[in-house]
């Protein structure tokens, strides 16, 4: 066991060795070749680097303004609609917000007369009223059980649709920073006057 681990020291120092032992010249000329970049000059380097800041500061501004689809999915499982309202789709959080409560709100109605019928149900003494409080808490019953589905409906496609909104935000969101950088193309400042396309 001992010699085992004695020959894989060594051959791992053998392999670490190789490299500075057998490595070739490096060229540090060809590697810091400027033209391989684009540039001619160091007022090109100067630029491109510029170019190169401005873009970071746009993506910079993009990362701690945009939505993420994991936090609005969140929001729009807790109440439906709200993670439209998060991205600013005011009028469609709205109308699915609204939708949920009269949906709901007509489910609780009518398990509540449904429960009334079931109470007076379980207190009847004659058949004839047995049968007929039976048949009454039936009816408005199964109203609730519909309405209360398709209120889970309407929150599931409220949580479908926060994907969808949350990344036509994102696109809109850096279109819009985007479009603001180009229209400031024309810019004056100590270098001169600079115009961007």
């Amino acid at each position: 066991m001992r010699k085992i681990s004695i020959l894989s020291s060594l051959f791992i120092i053998f392999m670490l060795t190789q490299n500075v032992v057998f490595a070739r010249d490096f060229d540090l000329r060809k590697f810091s070749e400027p033209s391989k970049y684009g540039w001619e000059s160091p007022e090109d380097f100067k630029a491109a680097r510029s170019n190169l800041l401005e873009r970071q500061k746009l993506l910079d501004r993009y990362e701690n303004n945009k939505q993420t689809i994991r936090k609005n999915l969140i929001k729009s499982a807790i109440v439906p609609g709200w993670g439209h309202f998060s991205c600013q789709k005011y009028t469609k959080g709205t109308i699915i917000l609204s939708l949920e409560l009269v949906v709901m709100g007509i489910g609780i109605y009518y398990y509540d007369r449904a429960m009334t019928y079931y109470d007076k149900y379980k207190k009847a003494d004659y058949i004839v009223e047995i049968n007929q409080y039976y048949n009454d808490a039936k009816t408005p019953y199964l109203y609730s059980q519909g309405f209360f589905v398709l209120g889970m409906l309407v929150w599931l496609y409220s949580m479908y649709d926060t994907v969808n909104v949350t990344d036509q935000y994102n696109q809109e969101l850096w279109e819009k920073i985007f479009f603001n950088y180009k229209k400031d193309g024309l810019q004056v400042g100590i270098n001169g006057i600079t115009v961007r396309f």
